[in-house]
């Protein structure tokens, strides 16, 4: 495509001059710039810039500071300003004039001490500042340098045409040797920042072979005697190059930002997913079509755009959502033309705990107070039936009753959400739950469990004889009972259910569960 730069009808006034070098014999020619559109054709596509190293590109190195020229009527020379990496030329004009002097400080580099006369009209000191970045130029590129300059009035693109102020790009420090310059119709644009500061847009093309380092030169250098936009200083500020390949072919790719690729199940997946396109000098390239790919069962996602464009800094990014399901697995970015493609490795992790899946040691029986043959394990899922590890399981056994012991209240799942406890049947026989609770969700299942008596435990003979007694009245004596294990030996802490006929002849029995042995009676 074509870009065009258009100048703009602007008129500026000679800043005045001292008496003593004012002539009367000429007037000052005040002119307007025609309207004109200037264009340089360029390649396409276009494609971003790559910043190349301009050293104390923004003058603030105080070892670079320093003032050169000046002096002697007519002078001119060539210096290193401070200790460099920027050095300078002047210029005193005709012979007549003392030479400009070129400073840096204070962050800017200024020509300064330009504007002169002398009986022959208005002339002008010059100079240029400039360095040799040490950067080779390379075939097939575009190059473009960019400056802030003030000269504290206004600007436009007559001034840079007529040398008043500029910038060059060029293989040596020799005017001769510049490649590109905006004192050239059309290779330059002037843009305003703020105030009497503009910014300096210098394109230049290279052809199919190249060869030279890049230098940069800043400079003032008017042409013409007779001309109402003559400066008595200007400074430049902010330099910076910048390059690109004309023709850009993708030959590599590299993820736009570094992992891990994480995601709970269903959400999305950080950080994006994001991949740049690069040409053989490692220079992005904007709008290439990038195609993301996914395994199609187990954990997986889902993309958006898919297939993506890269944006003007060579970027494609999508949207990457994880599917419902967990694990590891890996996603390519694939574009034409390059035969490998980039692989992400990326993770989905379960979601919160929301339900038990498989539980083992339910239904077991175990004699009071020994301990159950199997542990009591579970799993734990989330709301996709994933496992969820480091969750914490809370079991909790009846506070009365039937009941266990429990080797773990609260156990945290392993990573395959599997968690487990022991338990000791308690001193009590009888059938009971052993409850699941998991965070924020609450009790979400429950084992079943069952403390027996042991086969050996048997009660000795009754104490005394048998009873008689009337109808509605007490037995004089309380029914009594010993419980002893296989070897006689007296056993604590059991319960005894006293239990009468329920029907015919009968009693009523006051207490029909004694805890304890020994001293505990059940009186009729």
């Amino acid at each position: 495509m074509d870009r065009c730069y258009l100048r703009s009808t602007q008129t500026r006034v000679l800043p005045s001059l001292a008496p003593s070098t004012r002539s009367n014999a000429f007037a000052l020619l005040l002119s307007g710039i025609a309207l004109v559109a200037s264009c340089v054709a360029m390649a396409a596509p276009v494609a971003p810039t790559v910043a190349l190293t301009v050293p104390n590109g923004d003058f603030s190195a105080a070892a670079n500071n320093g003032s050169i020229g000046g002096g002697l009527i007519g002078g001119s020379g060539s210096a290193a300003i401070g200790t460099g990496p920027w050095s300078g030329t002047y210029n005193g004009a005709l012979g007549l004039l003392a030479p400009p002097t070129l400073t840096i400080g204070g962050g800017k580099a200024t020509i300064g001490g330009l504007l002169g006369i002398n009986v022959a009209g208005i002339v002008n000191n010059n100079g240029r500042i400039h360095q040799d970045t040490g950067i080779p130029l390379v075939a097939n590129r575009r190059y473009t340098l960019t400056a802030e300059v003030d000269a504290g009035t206004t600007l436009n693109l007559g001034v840079l045409t007529t040398g008043n102020a500029g910038i060059a790009l060029a293989t040596g420090t020799s005017t001769a040797s510049r490649v590109a310059s905006s004192a050239t119709v059309g290779l330059a644009s002037l843009s305003l920042i703020s105030g009497s500061t503009y910014r300096i847009t210098l394109s230049y093309d290279t052809g199919s072979s190249a060869s030279g380092n890049i230098n940069v030169q800043l400079f003032s250098e008017p042409v013409g005697l007779l001309d109402a936009n003559l400066l008595g200083a200007v400074s430049f500020d902010n330099v910076k190059l910048s390059t690109h390949l004309l023709t850009q072919v993708p030959v590599a790719l590299q993820p736009g930002n570094t992992g891990p690729y994480v995601a709970v199940v269903n959400q999305a997946v950080a950080p994006d997913i994001s991949i740049v396109v690069l040409d053989a000098l490692g220079d992005p390239i904007p709008g290439v079509t990038v195609t993301f790919a996914a395994p199609t069962s187990g954990a997986s996602a889902s993309f958006s755009p898919n297939p993506a464009t890269t944006d003007a800094n060579g970027v494609a990014n999508v949207v990457t959502t994880a599917n419902t399901i967990a694990g590891t697995y890996d996603v390519t970015a694939t574009v034409s033309g390059i035969p490998t493609p980039y692989v992400f490795s990326l993770t989905n992790v379960a979601g919160p705990a929301a339900s038990v899946g498989s539980l083992s040691g339910s239904g077991q029986g175990a004699v009071t107070g020994e301990a159950f043959t199997l542990p009591l394990g579970l799993q734990v899922l989330d709301q996709f039936g994933n496992p969820v590890g480091g969750t914490t399981v809370s079991f909790v056994a009846p506070a009365s009753g039937a009941t266990a012991v429990l080797g773990a209240t609260t156990v945290t799942t392993d990573s395959n959400g599997f968690a487990s406890t022991t338990a000791t049947a308690g001193g009590i026989a009888g059938s009971y739950n052993i409850d699941i609770q998991l965070p924020v969700v609450g009790s979400v299942a429950n084992f079943g469990l069952t403390n027996l008596l042991d086969p050996s435990i048997t009660p000795t003979d009754p104490s005394g004889p048998g009873q008689n007694g009337s109808i509605e009245e007490l037995y004089s004596c309380a029914l009594l009972v010993r419980i002893v294990d296989g070897d006689g030996n007296p056993l604590e802490g059991l319960a005894v259910q006293f239990t009468a006929p329920a029907s015919g002849a009968s009693a009523t029995l006051s207490d029909g569960v004694i805890s304890g042995t020994d001293s505990e009676s059940a009186t009729d």
